[in-house]
This record gives structure tokens, C-alpha cells and sequence, in this order.
């Protein structure tokens, strides 16, 4: 596959996973105040690595893409399980107890800036003028023009220091996209890190929470289950088609999704501040999707 055609892959994907995380952050909101944060992440981590195993199996791809995986390759997979599906997990999800949606949604969002920061590093990316451009307007629409200030508080603490251990992990993933599929990334990162929390739940002893879930409960738990999916299952594919640094910036048109939840079904008043801050981000999106879309030349820049 050519690298322009790759490159738009990955940017139809990583819009893709922008949706599914604005739709995440808001509906997990409603949920976390009602289930314990270890329980319901430990829940959701599992049910996830099992939902990648059974696709797997359906794509007949599990052994045979386990039997040449070599033990470099193997080390980066099991960090990636360790370093981005358990410990930040529980992070967030205790720190979004303490803090708006749209707050938690906010710093998550500085994602953009981390990831763009290390792949530059680790992976010579090179993003062109256009893209830079569309950095500047997210970043103001993002922080000068966001209605949500930020109070540096425990909850915010908790949910920047699970972005900076995401950060790590998308640039570990990414290493091992290079020669592991997407499916195989994201049963890692969720089996693996679902374990760890599983075997928390032990230590702290939450098990028996889990067991003990009413019906009404489990109602709650599964959609949450199916973003989850939906959301590793399309930003691996994004991460493996395109540069980490582009779909992270796309990653942050997800704020937009969430203020118009907030205005359509929580009954949140959408001030004007966030109308600037969307619109700023929404003509950033617009610029990276028409330059992807109608590119005609190499994008062989973004990858160094």
C-alpha cells in the first residue's frame, strides 16, 4: 500500500476512534459515579481483551501470528499491556470521580502534545505546515478559549498522569505495529493490563464486587464494554497506518463530540467560550481531512 493511501487509512480511523472517545468520556461519566472505578475498569479491560481474543480466533490469526513473534517484539507487547491497559485505566476513572467530563476529556486530550514531542524523537516525524497549523488552532481552542479551567486538583493529577503513561504506550505500540497487527497490539494492551487490574481487585479485595453486580449494573457495564472495543480497536489501526503524531492531533476533535453531548443530553449550557473552542477545533479537523483527502503529492514528510 502506498504511503498516501495509508496515510488517509489512518486518518479515517483516527476520526473514527475521535467519535468513539467523545461518546466514551461522556456515557462513562453517567457510570463511574455509580461503580466502583477498579471494578468497572477491571471489567471493562477483561470483556475487552476477551472480545480481541474471540476476533482473533474468528480471523484465525492468533497462532499463527504468536509462533514468529520474537522476544523483542514480545517485551514491547507486554509493556504495552502493562504501561497503557491497567494502571492509567484505573487512574482515569478514579480521577473522572473528582473532575467534569469535559474537564477529564480536556487533559486527556493534551495526548496531541506528548505523543508529538516523543515521535518526533523516537521516530524523526515530521508533520507539514498545514498540520502545524491545525496544532496551533487546537492547542488555543484546547486551553485559551476552553471554559473548563483547570483547578490542579487530585482528580486532574490523577488523569494527566494517566495521559503521560498512554503517551508512552502509543509510542511502544507503535514500535510494534511495524511488524505485529492492530488485533494482536490491542489483545495485549487489554488482556495483559486486564489481568494486572483482575489480580488488584484480589489485592484490594474488590473481587467480590464483581460477582456481585445486579442486572442493572451489567446494563450499564457493556456499552461502555462495546466503546472501549470500538475505540482500541480503530486507534490501533490509526496508529498503524498513519504517523503517531497526526492521529493524536485528530484525536482531540473528540472535545467537540462532547460539548455537543453535554448541549443535547445533559442539559450543560454551551457557552460561548466553548463555541470558540470548537469551532477552532472543528476547523482544525476540517483542514487535516480536506489536505488528506485531496493530497496529491507525497505525505512521505509526516513519517521522516
Amino acid at each position: 500500500m502506498k504511503t498516501n493511501q495509508k496515510i488517509k487509512k489512518g486518518v479515517f480511523y483516527a476520526f473514527l476512534t475521535a467519535l468513539v472517545s467523545g461518546v466514551s468520556i461522556f456515557y462513562s461519566k453517567t457510570v463511574v459515579l455509580k461503580i466502583s472505578p477498579l471494578v468497572l475498569t477491571t471489567i471493562r479491560n477483561l470483556s475487552v481483551g476477551f472480545l480481541f481474543f474471540i476476533l482473533l480466533l474468528l480471523q484465525r490469526k492468533l497462532f499463527n501470528q504468536l509462533k514468529p513473534i520474537k522476544k523483542r517484539e514480545m517485551l514491547l507487547l507486554i509493556l504495552v499491556g502493562v504501561i497503557g491497559g491497567a494502571l492509567p485505566f484505573y487512574l482515569f476513572f478514579s480521577g473522572l470521580k473528582l473532575v467534569p467530563a469535559q474537564t477529564a476529556n480536556l487533559i486527556h486530550k493534551s495526548l496531541f502534545i506528548w505523543v508529538t514531542i516523543l515521535a518526533a524523537i523516537f521516530f524523526k516525524e515530521k508533520m507539514q505546515p498545514i498540520f502545524w497549523i491545525a496544532f496551533v488552532l487546537i492547542f488555543l481552542g484546547d486551553y485559551y478559549f476552553s471554559p473548563f479551567k483547570l483547578q490542579f486538583n487530585q482528580g486532574e493529577a490523577m488523569i494527566l498522569l494517566a495521559t503521560w503513561l498512554w503517551t508512552v504506550e502509543n509510542i511502544l505500540a507503535k514500535k510494534a505495529l511495524k511488524t505485529v497487527s492492530s488485533e494482536m497490539v490491542g489483545f495485549f494492551r487489554m488482556g495483559v493490563g486486564g489481568l494486572l487490574l483482575f489480580l488488584t481487585t484480589i489485592f484490594f479485595g474488590q473481587i467480590k464486587i464483581i460477582f456481585s453486580l445486579t442486572f442493572s449494573q451489567w446494563q450499564l457495564i457493556l456499552p461502555g464494554v462495546a466503546l472501549l472495543f470500538f475505540y482500541v480497536f480503530f486507534w490501533y489501526k490509526a496508529l498503524k497506518y498513519a504517523p503517531a503524531s497526526l492521529v493524536t492531533l485528530i484525536l482531540t476533535f473528540s472535545m467537540v463530540v462532547g460539548n455537543i453531548l453535554n448541549g443535547a443530553f445533559a442539559g450543560v449550557r454551551i457557552s460561548q467560550n466553548e463555541i470558540y473552542s470548537s469551532s477552532l477545533i472543528l476547523i482544525a479537523a476540517s483542514l487535516i481531512f480536506l489536505h488528506t483527502v485531496y493530497q496529491r503529492k507525497s505525505l512521505n514528510k509526516l513519517n521522516g
